[in-house]
């Protein structure tokens, strides 16, 4: 995966927050990313690599999940 790719793949801010994967949109906000996407369509490694990567991150936020609902079913006392 190229330094672009790696880039555009990076959640911006917090993690545990759906904001953590939106920006604010713009007109060249939009259009880069209709160019990424049409990019990303038409070479099979490259939305292979996104694909893996998007199931990444939903495992762990699945994983999260699980913890945090594993913790907060603990007694405290």
């Amino acid at each position: 995966m190229n330094e672009h790719s790696q880039n555009s793949l990076a959640p911006i801010g917090d993690l545990s927050s759906t904001a953590g994967y939106a920006g604010r949109a713009s007109d060249s906000t939009s259009d880069r990313a209709a160019s990424i996407a049409g990019k990303y369509r038409q070479d099979e490694l490259l939305l292979g690599q996104l694909t893996d990567r998007v199931y990444q991150l939903l495992q762990a936020d699945l994983d999260r999940q699980r913890e945090r609902l594993a913790n907060s079913s603990r007694s405290r006392w």
